[in-house]
């Protein structure tokens, strides 16, 4: 008796291994990734700047804007990057569209 009860509590504590991770797996947020076109005021010294952009994060930690393209001096082509969920994705574009060196921010939708 005394080796069934301890196969029993091995195989919950597999069990319960399991369907930790499962869960853990399943209720990942999907990362944030986003293409978006960004107007910036003309008064920019620098608008490709790494810190530049970083600095149009503000406080949205672990959120990455990538220059992809430079359309004129005021409007860039930007990958932004970062965690999940949606919502954290949404106060990053916001923060970009709160700066006051931003006069506008389109978002692209993703191509099917």
């Amino acid at each position: 008796m005394k080796t069934d009860r301890s196969i029993t509590r091995g195989a919950a504590v597999v069990l319960a291994s399991l369907l930790l991770c499962a869960t853990a797996s399943a209720a990942a947020p999907a990362p944030c990734q986003v293409r978006l076109t960004v107007e910036l005021t003309p008064d920019v010294p620098e608008p490709t700047d790494a810190g530049f952009l970083g600095s149009l994060l503000s406080n949205q930690v672990n959120y990455r804007l990538t220059l992809q393209h430079e359309r004129s001096d005021s409007l860039l082509v930007l990958d932004l990057t970062g965690p999940g969920p949606n919502y954290r994705c949404r106060n990053a574009i916001e923060a970009i569209r709160r700066d006051g060196r931003v006069l506008s921010v389109r978002v692209h939708k993703p191509k099917s």
